[in-house]
């Protein structure tokens, strides 16, 4: 193992232990009540959840996915992002600040399928059930290819697991399980804060290497 490959697992060390301890310190709060474990209490700031909620929708595809897909199929999927921007500020503007007082409104509902069940003052379980089943088609893909995205961040950075992708999965999967379980809506939020920065730094810094190096080559 070269100084470089001990450098990289070093940072990916520090990183996991970062966010368990996040977990940690939000875990006493977390536990006082199903609305501070599921919510936060209602107390979070815009800015940790728009930046928590963009990196957990954006995470492996946005640096990864995307520009693979315009790397392979041409600019033309550049549409890709243009729609999925223009979507979320829609989103933020039209949908999230009805939702977060309505869903309060409604007899202080916890998720969806809650408040529209109370919302629409439905003793049947079809809208639970109807949510239930987007919900499990919907991010049993969406989890899917973020697990793969994660297992091929551990193979290109550590080549060792190149040969132990499971072992990969599993590592990542419970530090995501230990800082979720222990601290919450919180935890989460304030972990995806913290690699939202990171994503945004790495989407700013990338785009100056390369044409660095471009700028480099064209020179030679």
């Amino acid at each position: 193992m070269n100084s470089q490959t001990v450098q990289i697992l070093i940072a990916m060390i520090i990183y996991m232990a970062i966010v368990v301890v996040i977990g940690v310190v939000y875990a006493k709060k977390a536990n006082k009540s199903s609305e501070n474990y599921f919510l936060g209490g209602r107390s979070l700031g815009p800015w940790v959840t728009a930046m928590s909620a963009e990196a957990s929708d954006m995470s492996g595809w946005l640096l990864m996915g995307f520009p693979g897909s315009i790397f392979a199929f041409g600019m033309g999927k550049v549409w890709i992002g243009i729609g999925l921007a223009i979507g979320t500020a829609l989103n933020w503007i039209f949908v999230a600040t009805r939702l977060r007082k309505f869903s309060q409104a409604a007899n202080d509902s916890i998720t969806l399928p809650q408040y529209l069940t109370n919302r629409f003052a439905s003793s049947s379980p079809v809208l639970k059930v109807i949510c239930g089943v987007i919900f499990l088609i919907s991010f049993t893909v969406y989890v899917a290819s973020a697990f793969n995205a994660g297992t091929a961040v551990f193979v290109d950075v550590l080549p060792w697991f190149a040969d132990h992708q499971h072992l990969a999965m599993i590592i990542f999967s419970v530090i995501i399980l230990i800082y979720t379980f222990l601290g919450g809506y919180k935890a989460v939020c304030w972990t995806d804060f913290f690699q939202g920065l990171l994503m945004l730094g790495a989407l700013l810094i990338a785009p100056i290497f390369a044409l660095t190096i471009i700028s480099a080559g064209d020179g030679s």
